[in-house]
This record gives C-alpha cells, structure tokens and sequence, in this order.
C-alpha cells in the first residue's frame, strides 16, 4: 500500500514515513490493501515492512505506539466485473459520461466497506477464506436467480459459479449477507422466483434479508438482449405475493425477511407498507422502504414546521415516480405555511430515457430544461441522491453550475424539510 499523507504529530511522522513510502507488509502478514492494514495493525505491537524506492527496511511499533499510525493510503485497485448481465445499467449508459460510469466493480470489499452488491462470481477459495478470517460482514450479493442455468443466462456465464457452494462457506463462517433479486419479466419471475427465496430462506439467518427490485431500462440499449420493464399488473401481483412471503417468513424466522423495493407499490399504486414491515431497514439503501422512512420523518417533523415565512416561492424537484407521494402527502402540509407557496416538479429522464423514472438518476441538465420554462422560483430543492459524494449529478454538473443556470439557489437537504425552513430564516 503506497502512502498518500503522513500527518504530523503522529507514530508515522516520528518514524519518518513520506508520502510515497510502501507498506509491503504487517509482521509476515502480506498487506494488499487498508482492510489488510486494519486487520493485522490492529495488534498492541507489530513490525512493518516498508519500502521507498529500491530500499527496503522494518520497524517495530511498540504497544504505546499502536492505534492509528497517522498514514492515508493512494486508492486501491478495484476488481471489474467479468459477467455480462442482460438487465446491466452500466450497458445503458449514454455516450460522453465521465470515465468512472463505465466501470462495472465487482470487488467484495467495496460491498464491505460501501455496501456495493456483488455477485461473488470471481470469488476465489482464498478470497472467500479471507473473507471468514478477516470478518469482513456484512455483504451485500446480487443473486437474482439461485437455478444455475437461468443465472446463467442472466449473468452471462459460461459456467456454474457455484453460488449457493460459496454463500455456504460464508455462512458456515459467521457472514452476514443481504441478497438482492434484479425481476426480469419472463426472466426470473414466478415460479424461478419462488425457488430463489426458498433457497436463500434455507440459509437464514446468515442470509438476513431479501430485496426484490426492478430492473431499469434506458433509452440506450442497442444491440442488447431485448427485456421490458414491470407492468402495474404485475406489480400488483407481487405485493400480493409479499403478504403471503411475510405471513410465512415471520412464522418462521420471526422477520419478514422479502421486501419488494418501493417502485413495486408505487407503480401498483398500492398502500405502502408501515415502518414495522421493514423490520429496521436493512435494504434501505437498495431503495426498500426509503419511500416509507421519509413519509414518517416528514410526519414528525411537520409540527415544528413555522406557521408562517416570509414570502417564497420553492420548487421542489423529483423524479416522475415519487412525484404524486409528494404531491399528496407533502404539497398540503407546506402550503397551508403562510407566505410559502411550493410546487412539485416532476422532471423527465431526457438524459437516460426509456422508462427510468427515480429521483436518484436525475441530471442537472434535465432539471434546468425542465425549471427553465416555468415561472421562476426563488429556491429550488432538489433530491439529495441525485449527486454523488463529490457533489457532482450524473451529467457532471454542480450545485453552483445548477444555481446559474437557474438564477435561483438550490438546496439539496439531508434530513428533510426542517433543512428548508432554518434556510429560509437566514434568508
């Protein structure tokens, strides 16, 4: 591991470490990347293997000089994926994003360290020991078929990778996985479906949860395996399906242990389901209960909402999905704030086309093609999972890019409306 930053003060400053130093090992601990120098400097006392240039040497920290050694590491090499899914969003990307879109991770600690669904078909018996050894729980699988064939097909494979073999081995180690299921109409649905939650339902309670999600199709799939999206029938057709998952799974093993991502309800227009049904929200990040999470936050944080604000018009943008929950459930409650008039603004995926309607893929470019032609507002919100974690949308445009586009600032709140109103009084 190369060193990017030695900070002063430090067990490394008062080594003498630089920036540009190697850390080849850790005792006799080979170290490949920083969950390996978690893992082995995590002892009272231990010698590290340095290089810088063609010269090598080692030092021993004693015990008051163990914890943290005062180092940041150059990025890691991330392992790609082989697989040639036919539902992959990365295949779907337009032409002229920035180089990082196209790369397609497949690498177990990214799913460790960020929680990135991997489907373990490069796993190694050595990374899979590593793994167990180094209790690097949880992991978050893409599985979407356990039927070797079909995930076959699905996955682009020309060979069994033995799925079910390596979540064994894991299990059999203390792991703890999340699984998801990517529904292909026609693909992996019904009885395919059926079998694969059957078989991770045998694996509980290493197997913790199931998320069920739809795939997403672009505008850009030429030359790709021909594949349609969920209708609402058939939407329908799987909350109904959850129900008798649920009575049967919390019978069982006390969870409800399948949960259908947000999309399914709201495409089926159907109830969504309470807090409790998400048995704390394992999958919230894979979008399974945010739509829920944030109704019951809005909920408690509308009583400390002001009676009245100066006058301001907000615009507050969303995806095409989730724009009538907003309109229905939040629009009432801000405009009966005197002096606050909000709007909904449901903007249009020009960017990726087809049929991708989630807040979490708008660009900037199609927020301002779609606010331009509107009256203007004196603030925008927009959703916060829209931008990476550098600030930048999809289409590599910012916040401040945003703002001047628009002649209006934007606000892109973390934790819901109160964010809008202590902006506003500072206004």
């Amino acid at each position: 591991m190369k060193i990017s930053v030695v900070y002063p003060d430090t067990p490394a400053a008062r080594l003498g470490l630089q920036p540009g130093d190697e850390i080849i090992a850790i005792d006799s601990h080979e170290i490949r990347d920083s969950i390996d120098f978690q893992f082995y400097s995590a002892e009272e006392s231990y010698c590290l293997h340095l290089r810088r240039g063609g010269h090598e040497w080692k030092v021993n920290l004693a015990p008051e000089e163990s914890g943290w050694l005062g180092v940041e590491f150059a990025d890691m090499e991330y392992h790609s994926c082989g697989n040639k899914c036919v539902f992959c969003f990365v295949d779907q990307n337009p032409p002229g994003m920035r180089k990082s879109l196209y790369f397609k991770d497949e690498d177990y600690r990214l799913s460790f360290l960020y929680g990135n669904y991997v489907t373990l078909t490069n796993l190694s018996r050595s990374h899979l020991e590593r793994i167990v050894e180094q209790r690097l729980s949880p992991l978050y699988v893409s599985v979407h078929s356990t039927e070797d064939d079909l995930r076959k097909r699905m996955l682009g494979l020309r060979r069994s990778d033995r799925l079910l073999e390596k979540i064994d081995f894991l299990a059999r180690g203390g792991i703890e996985l999340h699984a998801q299921i990517v529904l292909c109409p026609e693909w992996n649905d019904g009885e395919h479906l059926e079998k694969t939650l059957a078989d991770l339902a045998a694996r509980f309670p290493a197997v913790q949860s199931v998320a069920v999600v739809p795939l997403g199709l672009t505008g850009h799939r030429e030359e790709l395996t021909p594949l349609r999206t969920v209708t609402p029938a058939e939407a329908a057709g799987l909350v109904v399906s959850e129900k008798r998952w649920e009575k049967e799974f919390r019978s069982r093993l006390g969870i409800a242990f399948v949960y259908l991502a947000d999309e399914f309800y709201l495409l089926a227009g159907a109830p969504l389901p309470s807090a409790a049904r998400y048995d704390g929200f394992p999958q919230i990040e894979n979008g399974v209960g945010m739509t829920r999470s944030f109704l019951d936050r809005f909920a408690r944080q509308k009583y400390r909402f002001p009676r009245e604000v100066k006058p301001v018009r907000v615009s507050i943008v969303s995806g095409e999905l989730a724009a009538p929950i907003l309109t229905a459930r939040v629009l009432p409650v801000l405009n009966t704030i005197s002096g606050l008039q909000a709007e909904v603004v449901a903007v249009k995926n020009r960017f990726f086309g087809g049929k991708v309607t989630v807040s979490g893929l708008i660009t900037g470019g199609d927020i301002i093609g779609q606010l331009r032609g509107m009256e203007r507002a004196d603030l925008i919100m927009i959703p916060p999972n829209c931008r990476n974690g550098d600030g930048l949308f999809l289409d590599d445009l910012d916040l401040d890019g945003l703002s001047r586009a628009l002649d209006a600032p934007v606000l892109a709140p973390q934790s819901g409306f109160t964010e809008l109103f202590t902006y506003l009084k500072k206004l």
